[in-house]
């Protein structure tokens, strides 16, 4: 009866023993880039309406996006956080159908498209943290401010977006860490989208 018991609480924390040595370590990493779900969508047609070009942001040393405070160790990710997001709102806006083309900060040519869209990534993090004996809460917050301006354009149109992830897991995993800092990067892409259609800034190709 004692050895079926031990036998059966070893199932149980062996798994959760190699979990922890894995997510040991002097730093922690996000894999992969950040994408849009999976979707067949066809290239909207015409002239293209607008240029999104790259997004500022400010990096920290290393690709730091934040921290493991149960193990006081630093997050990294080595992906660009303004080409990424620039890159899921053009996505967002051409499943809305939006003819739009996607440009560098400095490329040449930009000035020459009816509307201009460029940006600023204010937050892009996700850290982690122990609520609990057994729980261990993953948070990413992104937030994001998208102008645009150009001769198509009555005025300088900004909106503001910020959009927050929370996972719970036993422990922290580097796939916890992308999972929910591209579900908050794709709820902000896709909240920035429909405020710049709302707005009338862009429009769905006929």
């Amino acid at each position: 009866m004692v050895k079926r018991a031990f036998r059966t609480l070893l199932l149980f924390v062996g798994p959760c023993l190699v979990l922890s040595a894995c997510a040991m370590g002097t730093s922690l990493h996000v894999p992969g880039e950040l994408t849009r779900p999976a979707r067949a969508v066809a290239p909207a047609p015409g002239a293209p309406q607008a240029v999104i070009v790259d997004f500022s942001y400010a990096a920290a040393p290393d690709g730091v996006v934040g921290r493991d405070f149960d193990r006081a160790r630093p997050i990294v990710w080595k992906g660009a956080p303004g080409k990424a997001m620039a890159d899921l709102v053009a996505g967002v806006l051409g499943e809305s159908g939006v003819a739009a083309v996607r440009r560098g900060a400095n490329a040449q040519g930009a000035e020459t498209f009816p509307v201009r869209i460029s940006g600023v990534v204010r937050r892009f993090e996700v850290n982690a943290r122990r609520t609990g004996d057994l729980s261990v809460a993953t948070e990413a917050t992104v937030s994001l401010i998208v102008t645009a301006e150009g001769p198509g354009l009555s005025g300088p149109s900004e909106q503001t977006v910020t959009s927050s992830t929370s996972l719970s897991d036993l422990f922290v995993t580097p796939d916890d860490l992308r999972e929910a800092l591209m579900s908050a990067a794709n709820a902000v892409a896709e909240e920035a989208a429909r405020k710049l259609l709302e707005a009338k800034v862009v429009s769905p190709s006929s």
